[in-house]
């Protein structure tokens, strides 16, 4: 029943006779027969809705151009006649049939396929809104909880190199050749301590240019500077 698939009709649901003899358990021939021993008790247009020739082919063109049936077998192509049963003419089948699964099963159409309520254009247009703040909202988290990608990566990597080999007079340099390892350790910690981080590597690609401004202006501490100062050349 959950899989049950929607076929709508002059802006009704509707089943076909495929699906009617599905639900209640039948065969199409068993609810073609009851059907044609009963006809006085059918009424066209409330009951059912028969389709022929040209309102046949605009109903299977509009089936084949839409979303309602992605089960070809329920409309076949090739047909010269279709019934559509409406929620009445369903209601008489199952009279008809008088089986224990057949009054269950229209109980189960009456409420969860029939009985669908109607949204008026404002109720629709309230759930399309709210759909899309939510939507916004995820789109947010997503890119607040975004971290930087490896290129992103590399050129804070590249220039926390190029900070420190500045600081500390080039590469060859006394102070570069005792204190890079502190310097580069100190910055690194820092730098994990600010953003509350356990690694640059997950730097929030929102706080980005944070970091390359927290690295541009970063300073050792007191002890660190006295440090490099004596080993300056």
């Amino acid at each position: 029943m959950n899989n049950l698939q929607i076929i709508e009709h002059k802006n009704e649901r509707v089943l076909t006779t495929q699906q009617l003899a599905e639900v209640y358990e039948t065969s199409t021939d068993n609810i073609k027969n009851n059907f044609n021993r009963n006809k006085d008790r059918f009424i066209e247009g409330r009951d059912y809705y028969l389709l022929k020739g040209n309102d046949l082919k605009k109903f299977k063109n509009f089936v084949n151009n839409s979303n309602y049936v992605t089960d070809s077998y329920l409309v076949d192509p090739r047909t010269p006649s279709l019934y559509l049963w409406t929620e009445r003419g369903a209601n008489r089948h199952s009279k008809i049939l008088d089986t224990d699964k057949a009054w269950q099963q229209f109980d189960l159409l009456e409420e969860t396929y029939f009985k669908v309520k109607k949204m008026k254009p404002m109720e629709i247009l309230k759930l399309q809104n709210e759909a899309l703040f939510e939507l916004d909202e995820r789109v947010e988290h997503l890119e607040n909880n975004m971290t930087i990608n490896t290129s992103q990566q590399y050129h804070l990597e590249k220039m926390v190199k190029n900070k420190v080999v500045k600081m500390l007079g080039g590469k060859n340099s006394s102070a570069y050749l005792k204190c890079s390892k502190k310097v580069f350790s100190q910055l690194w910690r820092d730098y994990k301590d600010y953003f509350k981080i356990p690694s640059y590597r997950d730097t929030l690609k929102a706080k980005y240019k944070e970091a390359e401004n927290y690295i541009l202006n970063w300073q050792p501490e007191y002890n660190l500077m006295i440090e490099i100062c004596n080993y300056r050349d």
